[in-house]
Order: structure tokens, then sequence, then C-alpha cells
């Protein structure tokens, strides 16, 4: 087995038996560790994010400001490029949850209404 190849295979390993989730840019399928709340170095100053992917360099690398990506189902947008950790093979991805679309309908499982902080209704069954 080639030397990439079994890294690869080792980090996606490690990824699922750390609690890792699926993850998806474009055409692009791997896992990752979804933090949420995070605090990360950028430029010299810690800089408070709401979630930070951690996933391999060689799949998600590539993403840019404001890429949208799916992690466990969820849509996400890109905050920043991925920093890299350590030798590089990881990085580490800032990223914001994509807010519900207008007009999309939210379920809850026991019939209750959801309402906005000013009392507007979100959802009417």
């Amino acid at each position: 087995m080639p030397w990439a190849s079994l890294v690869s295979k080792t980090r996606t390993t490690a990824h699922r038996l750390l609690g890792g989730v699926s993850v998806t840019a474009g055409a692009v399928s791997g896992t990752g560790q979804l933090d949420v709340n995070s605090e990360l170095l950028m430029s010299g100053q810690i800089v408070s994010v709401d979630y930070a992917l951690s996933c391999a360099t060689a799949l998600f690398g590539l993403l840019q400001y404001d890429d949208l990506i799916t992690v466990e189902g969820g849509t996400y947008r890109v905050q920043h490029e991925p920093l890299r950790i350590g030798d590089g093979a990881d990085c580490i991805v800032p990223l914001s949850k994509v807010d519900t679309p207008v007009g999309a309908t939210i379920t809850t499982l026991d019939s209750l209404l959801l309402t906005t902080l000013d009392g507007r209704y979100l959802v009417t069954l």
C-alpha cells in the first residue's frame, strides 16, 4: 500500500474514532471533527469562532472565504481560509452556521409552535 494511502486511511480512522463527522464540499467528501465555540490563534490574535472544523488539508485545504460546505447534514459557510496545523497535513477551517432559508418549514417532534424573540410564529401547525 502506498504511503499516502496509508496516511489517508489512518487519518480517516482517527477522525471517526474521535467523534468524526461527515464533511462534503462540492464533489469532495471526507471526515473531520467539528468543534463548537472555539478560539483560534489568527495573525497573532485570539479569535473566537462559532464552529471550527479540523480536517485533512489534502481534502479541504483549498476552501475559500464564503464557500458553503455540508457538515453532518448541516450547511456551513467558510469564514477564513483553512489554517494549517502541525506538519500541514491537517487544517482547521473556521465556519459559521447558515441560517434556515426563508420559507423553510421547521417541525418539532412534539408539535410545538416555534416563535422568534419578538413573538412572531416561525411555524404554524
